[in-house]
C-alpha cells in the first residue's frame, strides 16, 4: 500500500472519528505536524475557540421560524420581526459570516500551518499559493442517507426558501385588502413552517443519536493527497542537511580540542574582543632584500592570536602573519636562493632565451616614503645602486640556469621530445601545414600510424543532416538537465494548512484568514475535499447562501493543468454545504476547490459511517496529487 493511503489509514482507522474540539481532532493535528516537519519545514499550530456543533443552532432557526408563522395570527408585528431576523441571521450563517452557530459553546481547535518558502532573487516576487484540506470528521445524519442524499439539494434549497418566505408572507397578512382573506392567510403562512419540520426533526435527530464518522474520504483523503503535493514538493531532508535547532553559546579550549577540527601542534590563546586600531603586520621575508609589510591592508589573524607552524625548519611562532621560509618566498618573489625542487614551477619553458641585459628592477616602498607598504608590489622608482642592480642581474642569470636544467628534466620518459611523439621536427610550422591540408575533409582515414586513432575530421553523429536536429537535441538536454528539478513546482512559495473544526461551520478557515488577511490577499488558495472516491473535479462555483464563482486565473490553470498533462478533471459546480474555498471567496480571497464525485453526481459515502478506508481509492487520490501538482506549475 501507497504512502497515500498509509496517511488515510493513520487517520480514520488508527485515529478514528475525529469531532471538533475533542482529543481525537488534535491527535491527529500532531500527526499532521509531523508529517510536515518530517520534510523539514517550519511548522506552526493555530489555537482558536470552535463550537462543538452546528446542530443545536439549526435546531433554533427551524424553531424560532416556526414559532415566527404560528405566533403571526396574535401577534402579527412581533411575529415579523421575529422572522426577518431569523432569515437574515440564516442567510449570513450559511454565508460563512456570522449567526447562531458562532455563539454555541466552544472547545479548543487548531489549525497546522506549514510554509515553504524558496529563495527569492532580488527584487523577485514569489507566487503564493495556498493548499487547504480540513482534518476532523463530521456526525452522521439522516439527511445524508443514501434514500435522502440524493434530493440532498432539493431539500436544502427549499429549506432556505421556506425560511425567507415566511416573513414575507407576514408582511403581506398586514396589508388591508388581505386582511379580509384571514383566516386562510394564516393557513398558507403556516404551510411553509410545517416543511420546517422535517429538517427540524432530522437536526435533533442529528444532534442526539448521530454518530461520528470515521472521515476517511471526508477528509482524510483531501490531507492525504496535500501530503502527497508536499512529499513531491519537498525533498525529504537527509542526515547531512538536517540542522539541530541549538541556542548559540561560546566554545571553550576544551569543545575545539574535542571537536578534532584545531590542527596537531597548535596553539589557541583566547583574548577580550579589542576595539583599538590594528597592529601593523611584520615583513614577509627575513632579509631585507623585499621589505613587504601589509601597511593598511588589513586580513590574516588578530595579532593577539598566536600559531604554532610546522615548517621544514623547526617550529616558529608567529604573532599574526605567518612567515613563509625563504624557498617560498623565493619562489613567489624571486628573492634568495630557489631550490631545485621548486625550479619547474618558478621558471618557463622559454627562459633559456638571451635575455640580455637585466631591465631596471622596481623600487621597493619603505615605511617612511610615500604610499604606505604597498610600493614593494606596486611601487614605481627605478633602483638606482650599483649594488641593487648587482644583484639583480645575478638572480636573473641563475633563473636562466635553472629554466635550462628544468627543461631537461621534464622531457618524456626514454629521452622523446613532444616534437618526438606528434612526428614533427623542430622546424615545423603548423600554420603552413594547415593552409596545405586545406580542410577537416582532406584529413586521411589511415589510423595505422597512430595510437590514438585519427587526429582531425568531423564527428559521426547520427541525424546531423536532419533539420530538427538542434531543436530535439537541445530538448533532450533541457530534458537531462530539469529531470530532478521541476522549477515551476518548487520556485512557488507553498503554505500547507490543515485546518480543523470545518465540519461545525468551516471555523478553522475563518480563524486562519482572519489572523493572514494580510499575507494572503494575493495568494491563490486550493482547497482539497473529499477526494478518495469518485471523478475528480476542480469547481467553477460553490456556496450555500450564495453562489460564488472560483477565481478566473485559478480555473484557467487548472483547465490547462489537466489538458497538458493529459489528466481526466472536468469542471464542475458544486451545490453541496460550504467548504474551506466558500469561506475564502465570499472574503474575496482567490480561491477554488478539488473535489470528487460519484456517478451520480454526489459525495460518495457523504457524512455517514460507511466512509472508511475501504471505500477510499489510492488512484483517486494520486490523480488528485498529479492534478494539484501539475496545476501548481500552471499558477
Amino acid at each position: 500500500m501507497g504512502t497515500l493511503m498509509t496517511h488515510v489509514e493513520q487517520l480514520a482507522d488508527d485515529i478514528g472519528p475525529r469531532p471538533a474540539t475533542t482529543e481525537s481532532e488534535e491527535h491527529a493535528s500532531r500527526y499532521i505536524r509531523d508529517a510536515f516537519e518530517a520534510r523539514g519545514l517550519e511548522t506552526e499550530a493555530q489555537s482558536f475557540e470552535s463550537p462543538r456543533t452546528y446542530g443545536w443552532a439549526f435546531v433554533l432557526y427551524h424553531l424560532l421560524a416556526i414559532v415566527a408563522a404560528v405566533g403571526s395570527h396574535w401577534l402579527p408585528w412581533p411575529s415579523l420581526v421575529l422572522g426577518i431576523v431569523v432569515a437574515v441571521v440564516l442567510h449570513y450563517d450559511l454565508d460563512t459570516r456570522f449567526g447562531l452557530t458562532s455563539i454555541m459553546p466552544k472547545g479548543p481547535s487548531q489549525n497546522v500551518i506549514a510554509r515553504h518558502t524558496p529563495k527569492a532573487g532580488r527584487g523577485e516576487r514569489l507566487t503564493r499559493v495556498v493548499i487547504v484540506a480540513h482534518y476532523d470528521s463530521a456526525r452522521s445524519s439522516w439527511a445524508f442517507s443514501p434514500s435522502l442524499v440524493k434530493s440532498f439539494v432539493a431539500t436544502f434549497t427549499l429549506m432556505k426558501l421556506c425560511t425567507y418566505v415566511i416573513p414575507l408572507l407576514i408582511a403581506l397578512r398586514l396589508l388591508p385588502f388581505v386582511h379580509r382573506f384571514e383566516p386562510y392567510s394564516w393557513y398558507v403562512t403556516l404551510a411553509p413552517a410545517a416543511y420546517l419540520l422535517l429538517p427540524f426533526v432530522i437536526n435533533l435527530q442529528r444532534e442526539l443519536f448521530g454518530r461520528f464518522t470515521p472521515g476517511a474520504n471526508d477528509n482524510a483523503s483531501g490531507v492525504a493527497a496535500m501530503l502527497g503535493v508536499l512529499e513531491r514538493l519537498v525533498p525529504e531532508p537527509d542526515a547531512a542537511t538536517v540542522v539541530a535547532r541549538e541556542t548559540a553559546k561560546m566554545r571553550t579550549e576544551e569543545d575545539a580540542w574535542s571537536s578534532g577540527v584545531v590542527p596537531d601542534g597548535s596553539a589557541l590563546t583566547y583574548t577580550p574582543t579589542s576595539t583599538a586600531p590594528p597592529v601593523r603586520a611584520q615583513s614577509w621575508t627575513d632579509d631585507d632584500d623585499l621589505g613587504w609589510n601589509t601597511g593598511g591592508i588589513s586580513g590574516g589573524r588578530p595579532p593577539s592570536v598566536e600559531t604554532t607552524r610546522r615548517g621544514r625548519g623547526p617550529e616558529e611562532r608567529t604573532g599574526g602573519v605567518i612567515e613563509p621560509d625563504a624557498e617560498v618566498s623565493a619562489r613567489l618573489f624571486g628573492t634568495g636562493e630557489i631550490g631545485s625542487r621548486d625550479r619547474s614551477s618558478a621558471a618557463s619553458d622559454d627562459m633559456d632565451l638571451d635575455l640580455g641585459e637585466a631591465p631596471p628592477r622596481r623600487a621597493r616602498d619603505r615605511d617612511d616614503e610615500p604610499g604606505g607598504g604597498t610600493g614593494s608590489l606596486f611601487g614605481t622608482g627605478l633602483v638606482g645602486t650599483p649594488e641593487e642592480a648587482d644583484r639583480t642581474s645575478r638572480g636573473d642569470s641563475a633563473r636562466r640556469r635553472g629554466a635550462r636544467k628544468d627543461k631537461e628534466e621534464r622531457k618524456p620518459r626514454g629521452g622523446r621530445e613532444v616534437s618526438d611523439w606528434l612526428g614533427v621536427d623542430e622546424g615545423f610550422d603548423a600554420r603552413e601545414a594547415g593552409r596545405g591540408i586545406g580542410s577537416w575533409d582532406n584529413f586521411p582515414d589511415d589510423d595505422s600510424d597512430d595510437d590514438f586513432g585519427s587526429k582531425g575530421g568531423t564527428a559521426n553523429i547520427e541525424g546531423l543532416d536532419d533539420p530538427d536536429f538542434a531543436a530535439s537535441e537541445a530538448a533532450r538536454i533541457r530534458r537531462k538537465v530539469t529531470m530532478n528539478v521541476d522549477r515551476e513546482l518548487v520556485e512557488k512559495e507553498v503554505w500547507f494548512v490543515a485546518t480543523g473544526s470545518e465540519e461545525v461551520g468551516t471555523v478553522g478557515m475563518k480563524a486562519f484568514l482572519k489572523q493572514y488577511e494580510s499575507e494572503l490577499r494575493d495568494a491563490l488558495i486550493i482547497n482539497l475535499d473529499n477526494l478518495g472516491s469518485g471523478s475528480v473535479c476542480y469547481i467553477t462555483r460553490e456556496g450555500m447562501a450564495k453562489r460564488y464563482y472560483s477565481d478566473r486565473r485559478i480555473v484557467s490553470a487548472a483547465r490547462r493543468a489537466a489538458r497538458e498533462a493529459d489528466l481526466m478533471v472536468k469542471p464542475r459546480e458544486y451545490r453541496g454545504l460550504s467548504t474551506d474555498a466558500t469561506v475564502a471567496l465570499a472574503r474575496g480571497f482567490r480561491a477554488m476547490s478539488v473535489m470528487a464525485f460519484d456517478i451520480n453526481g454526489r459525495l460518495p459515502h457523504w457524512h455517514q459511517v460507511t466512509d472508511t478506508t475501504a471505500n477510499v481509492s489510492e488512484a483517486n487520490l494520486e490523480l488528485a496529487v498529479d492534478f494539484v501538482s501539475a496545476l501548481i506549475k500552471e499558477l
